[in-house]
């Protein structure tokens, strides 16, 4: 009985730390692709709005280039609260939302809430000591 339980338990053991072993090099194959879906938060002050394009342009920081949105087919865009059209969107208004980066350059907007008027932050309560 011995001779056989051996044996058995050998080539199990063998074969289960190869499927283990090519399961978690997949893990590690599906990873980038699931990072550059990501859905990344921007806000700023919008500089332009490109209606043919389908793009809008924010304000970027000193020595950078503006940061340009596409907007993704199924974007939603909201103007105050209500949906909009990218024509009632003009430059100087607020905006928040997100994307997702398609390339290094190019970034492909799926949420964007416009305001008319800058919300104010909420302030950070003071640490007690």
């Amino acid at each position: 009985m011995k001779k056989f339980i051996t044996p058995l338990l050998s080539a199990a053991i063998i074969f289960g730390g190869l499927f283990i072993e090519s399961t978690a090099s997949a893990d590690d194959k599906k990873a980038p692709a699931e990072e550059s879906a990501r859905k990344l938060p921007f806000r700023g002050k919008i500089k332009a709005v490109d209606v043919e394009k389908n793009t809008i342009s924010l304000n970027a920081a000193k020595g950078k280039p503006d940061r340009v949105f596409t907007l993704a087919k199924d974007a939603k865009l909201t103007l105050d609260g209500k949906e909009a059209k990218l024509a009632a969107i003009k430059a100087g208004m607020f905006v928040g939302g997100s994307y997702t980066r398609a390339s290094k350059t190019e970034a492909n907007a799926h949420t964007v809430n416009v305001k008319t008027k800058r919300t104010p932050r909420k302030k950070q309560p003071k640490k007690k000591d």
